[in-house]
């Protein structure tokens, strides 16, 4: 049996950055406390937890003075300046194209523009990247939704980052019928769109794609979508663990993908796991 693995599976820069950060923090010994979870992947926070990392659901959980980590999908700016009052330390693993969507959405806003966010409205991301417009964003997840939303002279649309370019796309082009002052801004991350033409391809010439990532990853089930959508069979894992013999049956060729949260070590024992399996049921 083939098995095939997408280039740019795994871990994208800033993903590497928020956990390379994290680790050297923890290298002092002393707790690093996070709003949320810094990636999105269950298995490489708990690495990190056992090194000292805590996550927290709410900043009064931080004691004062303490060092806190921006998570990659960056936070509200008014809970960092919080922290700071109190004597806290900043380490700022905020995704540089997150931050970048971040800086024009609050640009979009100070011009005074509607600002469109296109992405999942209950996503870490989209509800950081809207703070900085004081939460006034309109935030779309089908362009159907414009129908029935009133706007500004003036519009500005970007995206959250992981989205598919489809998403943004298709807001403009129902924008357009609505209003003519329209400023797009293409904040999609080059690895998520690297990511999702490779997956598209590569479910278009195996049998079976399997694709690892957190079950709450964003960008990971875009992939499984976009595998979905060329008619191939997907299964979506987020460790080796879960890969059963009988999926293997009669398969010659197995692509695999993963999410940009997903680490190097995780590939590998998916990898290594299905060798196994298709040896030991030959």
């Amino acid at each position: 049996m083939e098995i095939k693995i997408a280039p740019h599976a795994g871990f994208c820069f800033g993903v590497r950055r928020a956990v390379d950060v994290a680790e050297k923090a923890l290298e002092s010994g002393h707790k690093v406390y996070c709003m949320g979870s810094l990636i999105h992947n269950q298995q490489v926070i708990e690495k990190l937890e056992q090194k000292g990392l805590v996550t927290i659901k709410d900043p009064a959980e931080i004691p004062a003075g303490s060092v806190f980590l921006v998570r990659s999908h960056g936070i509200d700016p008014k809970i960092v300046d919080n922290i700071i009052m109190r004597g806290g330390e900043i380490l700022d693993a905020t995704c540089p194209f997150v931050r970048r969507a971040q800086l024009v959405a609050e640009k979009f806003h100070k011009d005074g523009f509607d600002v469109i966010i296109c992405g999942d409205p209950q996503h870490a991301e989209v509800i950081g990247i809207n703070a900085w417009t004081n939460n006034a964003a309109k935030i779309i997840h089908d362009a159907n939704e414009v129908k029935n939303l009133k706007f500004k002279d003036k519009v500005g649309v970007l995206s959250q980052t992981t989205q598919k370019k489809e998403l943004l796309d298709s807001v403009a082009k129902e924008l357009v019928k609505k209003t003519k002052n329209i400023f797009v801004e293409n904040t999609i991350c080059l690895d998520s769109s690297t990511k999702q033409a490779e997956v598209s391809e590569l479910a278009k010439v195996v049998e079976l794609m399997i694709v690892i990532g957190g079950k709450n990853s964003s960008n990971t089930g875009k992939l499984v979508q976009l595998s979905e959508a060329q008619k191939t069979r997907t299964l979506h894992i987020e460790t080796a663990q879960e890969l059963e013999p009988e999926w293997f049956d009669g398969v010659r060729k197995v692509g695999i993908a993963a999410g940009a949260s997903t680490a190097q070590f995780l590939i590998d024992e998916a990898v290594d796991r299905i060798k196994s399996l298709c040896y030991d049921t030959a």
